[in-house]
């Protein structure tokens, strides 16, 4: 069997790239362990434009989150699910000079595109909230789970997935392409999260920096929220009844087992955050493919470009995804340059890799 791409992982990555190169026309094979343990799987999958301790707006957010809001709905109609829930995020003031510092900050054209206004009574009675707080607007969360099983189902169905483990023995490189299991392709991309960090002897070269997550499942005694709520740790209420409460950072232990220490961390911030009643019903862990600089691994091996990487999407993989999965396929049909800010060319030159270690395998 001859086609254009194989395609390693079937995580967010994996998932929206083959999609865009199945959009486009190419032939293209998902190969994925569906027992294997995926940090995709386990995230919460929120998207918000305003975001980290300092709350500033995130990283090429004017970009990113046009994308992923023209996205997820075509996404939805392919795979017949409905996973994109678009919900504004509620950010309560723990000090009066935070409130006068995003007052004024509303008025700029920076932010005033993300900031839907400001209440000093929205959830006054559940939150401790004394100034008041921000409502953003553009944020939401993706069903991982959902989008991704939907998928595996639809493709499934086509002829394009593979269940099966990938081993890098099994790959072989011919002149024109890969060969893997008597497939023939003419690039394998690898899309499998922190698989490629761990053992991929073709691009082990890369920084990855994996980053343990944890996040609780929590029931609240009233079932209040209509927004998610974000101070020191986020709540995200569920269609269920249940809210996420999350996360967790952690670049020491990187193991799937979930801890104590995570739990009593993410109670104490949500304590902080509200005042109501719960039960704890459920504690997740994943590990996340985080990179060196917070920025995605984007392009072909710089000697053999039959095989290509799109991994290292971190924690902000729902709104990282949908654009440049689209770039780089523009990129591969297109010979459009590919951003130096995600091309892994960066990391051989601020690393001074020397050829000797890309081409040794």
């Amino acid at each position: 069997m001859k086609i254009d791409y194989l395609i390693v992982g079937q995580g967010i990555a994996g998932t929206i790239l083959s999609y865009n190169l199945l959009k486009a026309g190419k032939t293209v094979r998902v190969i994925e362990n569906d027992k294997r343990k995926s940090s995709s799987r386990v995230a919460a999958g929120i998207f918000n434009p305003i975001t980290g301790r300092k709350m500033v707006k995130s990283w090429y957010a004017d970009t990113l989150f046009p994308a992923l809001q023209e996205f997820y709905p075509e996404f939805e109609a392919y795979t017949g699910e409905n996973f994109f829930h678009q919900m504004d995020m509620f950010i309560p003031f723990d000090s009066q000079e935070k409130q006068n510092t995003w007052m004024a900050n509303s008025a700029e054209d920076e932010y005033a595109t993300y900031i839907r206004g400001f209440s000093k009574t929205l959830y006054k009675n559940e939150l401790h909230a004394d100034f008041g707080g921000m409502i953003i607007k553009g944020s939401g969360y993706v069903d991982i789970p959902l989008m991704l099983d939907s998928y595996r189902k639809k493709i499934a169905n086509l002829g394009f997935y593979i269940n099966d483990e990938f081993n890098y023995d099994d790959l072989k490189l011919i002149e024109d392409g890969v060969e893997w299991k008597g497939i023939e392709a003419e690039k394998i991309f690898f899309c499998d999260g922190v698989g490629s960090a761990s053992g991929n002897p073709f691009f082990n070269w890369l920084a990855f920096r994996p980053v343990k997550g944890e996040l609780l499942k929590v029931k609240f005694e009233k079932n209040i929220f209509e927004h998610a709520i974000n101070r020191g740790c986020w709540i995200l209420p569920q269609p269920d009844g249940t809210s996420k409460v999350g996360a967790t950072y952690n670049n020491r232990e990187l193991d799937y087992e979930v801890t104590e220490d995570a739990r009593n961390m993410l109670l104490d911030k949500m304590e902080q955050l509200t005042h109501l009643p719960y039960q704890v019903v459920g504690q997740l862990t994943g590990i996340r493919p985080a990179t060196y600089d917070r920025r995605p691994f984007v392009g072909l091996h710089p000697v053999y470009e039959q095989l290509g990487v799109f991994n290292g999407l971190g924690a902000k993989g729902i709104s990282l995804a949908p654009y440049f999965a689209k770039h780089f396929t523009e990129v591969l049909l297109s010979g459009f340059p590919l951003m130096g800010l995600v091309d892994i060319s960066r990391v051989i030159r601020k690393y001074n890799i020397k050829n000797d270690v890309l081409t040794k395998l």
